[in-house]
C-alpha cells in the first residue's frame, strides 16, 4: 500500500518546518555549534523517516515526534553533564546587536530557566511554546493529554520559581 506523504516533496517539508526545527535545537542544547549540528540531524531524520509516516497521526504530530526522539538521542550522546548544572553563561552564546534590547534579555532568561528545568517538563513546554496542544504534545511523547497537563503545570510551576530568582 502506498501513503499519499512518500508524493510529498521531502524537502518542502523540511524548509516548512524549519523554524520549529531550529527553535526544537536550540531548547535541547545550550552549546552553538551543538545546537547546530542537532538541527541538521533533527532535520535529516524527518527527511529519512517520511517514507515510513503512515498517516496514523497528523504530519505535525510526526515531524515533532522525530524532532524530540532525535533530541533525546542526542541528549544521550552529547550530555557530559546534568541538566541541574548547566552553567547560565553558555546557554546563549547567539548574541548580535538587536540582542541588547529588553525584549531579546526576556527571551534569554526564559531559555535559560528552560534549560534548568528537567527533561521531562521540558519537553512539554518546548512543544507548548510551538503551539501544540495536550492531545498533540501527548501524541508525540507518548503519554495522556492529562499527564501533559500535570507536566505543563509544574514545568509553568518550576519557570516561573525560577525567572522570580533571575530578577
Amino acid at each position: 500500500m502506498t501513503t499519499p506523504t512518500k508524493d510529498l516533496d521531502k524537502d518542502s517539508i523540511i524548509s516548512q518546518y524549519w523554524p520549529q526545527i531550529s527553535r526544537a535545537a536550540t531548547g535541547y542544547e545550550n552549546r552553538t555549534a551543538l545546537s547546530d549540528e542537532l538541527a541538521q540531524e533533527m532535520a535529516l531524520s524527518i527527511w529519512r523517516s517520511l517514507d515510513g509516516f503512515s498517516e496514523q497521526c497528523s504530519l505535525n504530530t510526526y515531524v515533532y515526534r522525530v524532532i524530540h526522539n532525535t533530541a533525546i538521542d542526542h541528549i544521550r550522546r552529547h550530555s557530559r553533564i546534568s541538566e541541574d548544572q548547566l552553567d547560565e553563561t553558555t546557554v546563549c552564546e547567539r548574541d548580535s546587536p538587536e540582542s541588547h534590547t529588553l525584549q531579546a534579555q526576556r527571551q534569554q532568561q526564559l531559555l535559560i530557566a528552560i534549560h534548568k528545568l528537567p527533561l521531562s517538563l521540558r519537553q512539554v513546554m518546548l512543544l507548548k511554546l510551538e503551539d501544540l496542544n495536550n492531545v498533540e504534545i501527548g501524541d508525540v511523547l507518548g503519554i495522556s493529554d492529562s499527564n501533559v497537563g500535570i507536566r505543563l503545570h509544574r514545568a509553568k510551576e518550576q519557570l516561573a520559581n525560577l525567572l522570580a530568582r533571575m530578577k
